[in-house]
């Protein structure tokens, strides 16, 4: 909404210009990227390659901002970044091959910091340095915690060109406030009073046969049992403990539970829509609560879990009875999200598995391999699990230096046989939403994310 990237994503998950009007790719680590001459800033600056690279730089400068999303974007290694005002043009040359750079610069999290925000860091954390925005809107009036504001630029004109054009005008002005209850968001879609609102669980049923409401299904994140590898930690160097968690859990049993039955069972770390995604449940152990009894009896776990998943925490109730009724003695510790994150995302703290909830902003299996594949995030990598699995680690590098799509997806097909039969995950499902809108604001989700700087308003 406040700062453009330099690539989108169109509705096929094809990479299309946004700030960048085209592209170079000299190899999977050296990419040059054309700035389109018509982008400002809210304050008016002209957006030139060497703001563009001045933005990526203090991004990519991991040692100093620990932005867990760096590595998302930039992978492991130090990232040269210049800006050629006179060519119009910014080179990028990674550390290490990534494929999938292009479509990684389309996160929301790589977008453009102009030079007002970068001069003054903390307006620029609080939001107030309206200068320091290049996307189309800019903050409004806040009251944190309840409600933000976002003004629509009158000036701005670097719209991303979907292949499918929206059709209506950009709202003026969006309204966001912060709502718990299902319910109660229900009520107010149906009585006008929000244009825009998730639907979960059972209040998706209430807009049932409502063709003139605009309903979109998202799966929001993919969620799997991940286990703390750490050395000293209970499923560490267990992988028969491992495969007997698998065993012990119901997949359809969970997925009702968790979703209501509204999500598709994951055979991987991601849904079968991914390109490259496994959809083999021969690869999952299949429920045996005899087996499970077998190798779980007496285990003592820690396990944290979010109640920010949509479900307030019935899928990790689920998992704690089926694990006590094998004969474990799990502490089940529900919390808010960012508590729960705080936990799961250091190997070294007091826990031994969790229901992982891999909100996977890019689309790509490779965002979702990096959180159970490879260094951790005590080495700048993204793997919270601590699990070494070398095969793995060298199907995802592989995968991420090839060009070719079919050795790309054979690559990743590698990688995620490998955690699979490992029992180092055990996928589930997905937190299951309807995004709704009301007949004259249409909203959307492209590859499955939602944009809301695609709202368009009719008439």
């Amino acid at each position: 909404m406040l700062f453009s990237t330099l690539t989108a994503r169109d509705f096929n998950g094809t990479v299309i210009p946004n700030l960048a009007s085209s592209w170079a790719e000299k190899s999977a680590s050296e990419y040059t990227l054309t700035i389109r001459d018509d982008a400002t800033c809210a304050d008016g600056t002209k957006i030139t390659p060497s703001i563009v690279a001045a933005s990526l730089a203090y991004f990519a400068d991991n040692d100093n901002n620990a932005h867990p999303s760096a590595t998302l974007v930039f992978g492991l290694g130090k990232t040269t970044i210049t800006g050629d005002n006179t060519a119009k043009t910014v080179s990028i040359t990674l550390a290490q091959p990534n494929s999938d750079f292009l479509a990684a610069l389309s996160v929301s999290q790589s977008g453009i910091i102009c030079p007002a925000g970068l001069a003054d860091r903390t307006g620029l954390a609080a939001g107030s340095v309206k200068g320091a925005f290049s996307g189309p809107y800019t903050l409004g009036a806040t009251k944190p915690g309840v409600e933000y504001a976002y003004d629509l630029r009158p000036d701005f004109r670097q719209w991303v060109n979907y292949t499918t054009p929206l059709a209506g005008a950009p709202a003026r002005k969006i309204v966001f406030g912060i709502r718990t209850d299902p319910s109660t968001t229900a009520n107010k879609l149906l009585s006008g009073d929000l244009d825009i609102g998730s639907a979960t669980g059972d209040t998706i049923g209430r807009f049932a046969g409502r063709s003139d409401y605009h309903q979109a299904r998202i799966i929001t994140a993919n969620v799997y049992v991940a286990f703390n590898e750490t050395p000293g930690r209970y499923f560490a160097d267990r992988p028969a403990a491992r495969k007997a968690v698998a065993q012990a859990i119901d997949r359809a049993a969970f997925n009702k539970v968790f979703s209501n039955g509204l999500s598709p069972i994951f055979n991987s770390v991601v849904p079968a829509e991914y390109k490259c995604a496994l959809d083999d449940a021969s690869l999952i152990p299949a429920p045996n609560p005899v087996l499970a009894a077998a190798a779980l009896r007496g285990a003592r776990v820690k396990f944290p879990a979010s109640t920010g998943f949509g479900d307030q925490g019935k899928g990790a109730e689920y998992v704690q009875k089926v694990l006590t009724d094998a004969g474990a003695v799990v502490d089940l510790d529900k919390s808010d999200n960012a508590t729960w994150a705080t936990t799961v995302q250091n190997p070294r703290s007091d826990w031994d598995l969790t229901l992982m909830g891999d909100v996977n902003a890019l689309k790509l299996i490779s965002a979702s391999l990096t959180r159970v594949i490879g260094p951790g995030y005590r080495v700048d990598g993204r793997n919270m699990t601590a699990s070494k699995n070398p095969e793995g680690e060298a199907a995802v590098a592989a995968g991420q230096r090839a060009t070719d799509p079919i050795e790309q997806c054979r690559q990743y097909g590698i990688a995620q046989r490998s955690v699979l039969t490992r029992q180092d995950v055990i996928p589930l499902a997905g937190t299951a939403s309807s995004l709704v809108s009301v007949p004259d604001v249409t909203i959307a989700a492209p590859v499955g994310a939602v944009n809301y700087a695609t709202i368009r308003v009719a008439g």
